[in-house]
């Protein structure tokens, strides 16, 4: 499964965004592989009611809804058509503490959740709250040219026997040989962003990651 993070580029925004994901169910379709776009919140509704897909936040508060100026509650996500959330992006980190209550606040409202964890150590503690997904990466891998599979190989086989939930790796993931060969070490998928949204054509890396699933099935 590929994680697609939108973050807040112009090229996954508004208009752009319902193109963006066109591409990517078509791809999904064709492959079997699932592609589960990570959108801002803005955006949630009308991918859900435009496009028919699965779609996840890319973050959420752990909050009821109420008086909380300017939080993201996971009422209001599931309302508009999440089902699922991203929690503690290097992007947008969070303390353990609040890790653990906004998975528990996701489950109250029927969201999945995928926890992003930069070390092992916070893996371990992570995967006794019971989210759906972990996903490990490096911060400083983020949108560079150094995979996270490629630096920590080792370490993505050590987590994967670690862990009770699948493990999706990112940072760095832009190739097929980079799906193939977090699927060798253990993960189950992968979760990036520049590698499609920037691409010059991002349907065709869309496909050439996607296919990395079938062929390493295969």
């Amino acid at each position: 499964m590929i994680f697609l993070s939108l973050k807040t580029y112009k090229e996954a925004s508004g208009e752009a965004v319902i193109k963006l994901l066109s591409m990517a169910k078509q791809v999904s379709e064709e492959t079997g592989v699932p592609i589960i776009p990570c959108a801002q919140a803005t955006d949630i509704y009308r991918i859900k009611q435009e496009l028919k897909i699965e779609v996840w936040a890319q973050h959420l508060d752990p909050i009821d809804p109420g008086r909380n100026f300017g939080w993201i509650s996971p009422y209001s996500l599931k309302l508009a058509g999440a089902e699922g959330a991203v929690i503690n992006h290097a992007e947008h980190a969070v303390d353990k503490d609040t890790i653990k209550q906004t998975i528990d606040m996701a489950k109250k409202y029927g969201l999945k959740t995928l926890v992003i964890c930069e070390t092992i150590k916070l893996a371990k503690q992570v995967t006794l709250w019971q989210p759906d997904y972990i996903a490990y990466e490096r911060a400083d891998l983020i949108a560079g040219t150094i995979s996270m599979i490629d630096e920590e190989e080792a370490s993505v086989k050590q987590l994967a026997q670690i862990i009770k939930q699948p493990l999706i790796v990112g940072a760095g993931i832009s190739t097929q040989d980079h799906v193939k060969k977090t699927l060798r070490a253990g993960g189950q998928g992968v979760i990036l962003a520049s590698a499609v949204v920037k691409a010059d054509n991002p349907k065709a890396k869309l496909r050439e990651l996607a296919n990395g699933f079938k062929y390493h099935a295969g």
